[in-house]
């Protein structure tokens, strides 16, 4: 779209249009999953609120698992990690970076395994039967964070194999390090998983202080 300058008589693209044409296709498509994702987490946090507020009468003996607040740390301390990609791509310093990865990786692994935990002793937990709407809910916001963690997960492995074949070889290093591709990639891949950890913060916050 144009809109028109009436001092030069000239016809200029509009900023945000602009800005939109210029992206990546990668960073597109990666706003795109964001914005339709977070369409979804609004909607269903919507609907469990509204059945909490409507549907349940009286009070629920329910307590959260412990394993929810260390999955949750876990999660949010993978931030700094993920922070230091472009520093570490910048300075040419492709071993930090497979080892950021590395750390990364192993932080989402830890998370997918506390969460089982967590669901584990919620299962175990006789109340849960009095709530099974409400745990439904829940199956549902953290059932759709590990789709979406898992493929975090896929591209935080895929990109540590590559770095970890390449660290060694100083031809490759250089390719990699000085090839604009690879700091898009890098980008998306920060801006996907900095969604990951900002949405299941919120999660965690809204059915830790809603029950």
């Amino acid at each position: 779209m144009k809109s028109f300058n009436q001092k030069t008589g000239v016809s200029k693209k509009r900023p945000v249009i602009e800005r939109i044409e210029k992206l990546h296709p990668y960073k597109m498509i990666n706003y795109l999953v964001i914005s339709i994702s977070c369409l979804l987490y609004a909607f269903l946090s919507y609907m469990f609120i509204k059945h909490l507020a409507f549907e349940i009468k009286g009070n629920i003996d329910f307590t959260l698992p412990k394993f929810f607040t260390v999955s949750t740390i876990l999660l949010i301390c993978s931030v700094y990690f993920t922070s230091e990609f472009l520093n570490a791509y910048r300075n040419d310093r492709i071993s930090q970076l497979r080892k950021l990865l590395s750390y990364t990786l192993i932080a989402g692994l830890l998370f997918f395994i506390s969460q089982a935990f967590a669901w584990m002793e919620l299962l175990k937990d006789s109340g849960v039967m009095e709530i099974n709407k409400s745990t439904n809910y829940l199956f549902a916001f953290s059932g759709l964070h590990i789709f979406y963690l898992l493929a975090g997960l896929v591209m935080s492995a895929l990109l540590f194999y590559k770095y970890m074949m390449i660290e060694h070889d100083p031809v490759k290093s250089l390719i990699v390090a000085t090839n604009p591709m690879e700091k898009i990639k890098l980008e998306v891949f920060r801006s996907y998983w900095h969604f990951i950890v900002f949405s299941w913060t919120l999660i965690f916050l809204m059915i830790l202080f809603v029950f």
